[in-house]
């Protein structure tokens, strides 16, 4: 099996579960962007979370506190990556910003259908749903994903004058379960940049994009 093909569930650092159809909330970070102290600790609470779920018999209450424990998890992951003054924050550039919103919606109608996305200074969110597998296309979000952040790197490294990664290897997703999870997930996304402090109003900034009216 490649690394890219179709897998319903693997874990490597991070677990991650993708059901054919469903929408995804994907984040993924510049490489270098958080401190390796604050990713130890991250890791170790989630070593620490996935022993503590191996003991629950219940499969349904296993999967309850499960997503508990990673809302918990993505929330200080992306509280260190708002409060971060350390590594780059190439985003920041529009022209930087602009490659990797293009590279985003480069396959958005045909591999996946785009929600919404949120470019911020260090990190990315963005909020899609992958289209539905054929006889000659299944496309994972591991696909999804390695082809953002290759190309997306290829352009701004050039754009940059610089070489080396670009992104962190590993992304972090969540599928959503319900109707309900999909509105929290999206307002999450596009309120992101007031959460931390950027501005006052979602609409003001410049790299966040909506499919639907809130």
């Amino acid at each position: 099996m490649k690394n890219l093909d179709y897998r319903e569930y693997y874990h490597r650092h991070l677990p991650h579960i993708q059901p054919r159809g469903a929408t995804f909330l994907v984040n993924f970070r510049l490489a270098g962007s958080l401190p390796d102290e604050v990713m130890d600790a991250l890791k170790n609470e989630a070593e620490e979370s996935e022993r503590m779920l191996a003991v629950i018999d219940n499969r349904d209450e296993r999967y309850r506190i499960k997503d508990i424990e990673q809302r918990k998890l993505f929330g200080k992951w992306d509280d260190a990556l708002h409060k971060s003054l350390l590594g780059p924050f190439y985003l920041k550039e529009d022209r930087i910003a602009e490659i990797v919103a293009n590279s985003i919606r480069y396959h958005d109608d045909e591999w996946f259908e785009i929600l919404a996305y949120c470019i911020m200074p260090n990190h990315v969110h963005a909020v899609l749903t992958r289209f539905a597998s054929t006889e000659s296309t299944d496309y994972s979000i591991t696909k999804i994903m390695h082809n953002i952040k290759r190309n997306s790197a290829k352009l701004a490294n050039a754009a940059l004058g610089r070489t080396g990664a670009f992104w962190q290897h590993e992304s972090y997703d969540h599928f959503a379960r319900d109707e309900a999870e999909l509105e929290r997930i999206i307002k999450y996304v596009i309120y992101n940049p007031v959460k931390a402090g950027l501005v006052d109003d979602w609409t003001k900034w410049k790299w966040t994009y909506c499919k639907y009216d809130f």
